[in-house]
């Protein structure tokens, strides 16, 4: 590709990028139902962790701010999760049993994990709409917070890989992670900045370390490095966003 070519290029991708809308508030509220629900487990795979407990109940706070946000651009698809999201959010904690450490009713995980699937596949239906670089960079964030949030479920489940068959598993943390990789290939290869193509490379580099862990929900992963390397890899695309955007 020519020199003009390339930075006629880099042109339209850094107009689109200041000329679209901020982040879809349903995108973002995904985002932290996603953290909530890792933090959330951390908690119990640590054994009563209080630094994971801090983080999942402000990300719990931070869901409910965005969903009361996308009220004002979507008041019908809100309400429908509104009402799901204030009947399950009370529920989320856990009772602690001697010998079994901190435990949540099935019932609640399951209703956890389905109110995930359900907002994820909503957001996924707007990609079409939020094509911009900076709604791409935070819908990958979304899949990397929703694919760990999975396996924090299912690791801390009494059964653990067992707790979900692959027919349940409406997220598909496989076809996800492969379209991830797809977006990250296709992202590094533009014409975008040397500093931004670094971050992204570190996100490639990063997710790469704990992909099999995620994905097959391995059982003998290291819960603190998934978890330390999930919130790098947040850290990096935020980073990006904000280099491209000049702040």
């Amino acid at each position: 590709m020519s020199g003009l070519h390339r930075s006629l290029l880099f042109l339209v991708f850094f107009m689109a990028f200041n000329s679209a809308n901020a982040v879809s508030p349903l995108t973002q509220h995904a985002v932290a139902v996603s953290q909530s629900m890792s933090a959330f487990y951390m908690y119990s795979l640590t054994e009563g962790d209080t630094r994971y407990q801090e983080e999942y109940q402000r990300y719990l706070v931070e869901a409910s701010g965005y969903l009361d946000e996308f009220e004002k651009h979507d008041s019908v698809v809100a309400s429908e999760l509104k009402n799901q999201w204030s009947e399950l959010q009370p529920n989320l904690k856990f009772d602690f049993v001697d010998g079994a450490g901190y435990i949540i009713h099935m019932s609640i995980r399951n209703e956890f994990r389905s109110y995930l699937d359900n907002v994820y596949i909503k957001v996924s239906k707007l990609i079409t709409a939020e094509t911009d670089l900076v709604n791409q960079m935070h819908l990958m964030t979304l899949d990397v917070e929703a694919m760990v949030a999975r396996f924090f479920d299912v690791s801390s489940a009494l059964y653990g890989s067992m707790a979900i068959s692959a027919s349940q598993d409406t997220l598909k943390p496989e076809e996800v992670a492969k379209k991830l990789r797809a977006k990250l290939t296709r992202m590094i290869e533009m014409p975008i900045s040397d500093k931004v193509k670094r971050k992204l490379k570190k996100v490639d580099t990063k997710w790469a370390f704990i992909e099999e862990s995620v994905v097959n929900y391995t059982d003998k992963a290291a819960y603190l490095l998934v978890y330390y390397n999930k919130n790098q890899i947040n850290k990096a695309l935020r980073k990006s966003q904000s280099m491209l955007a000049g702040v």
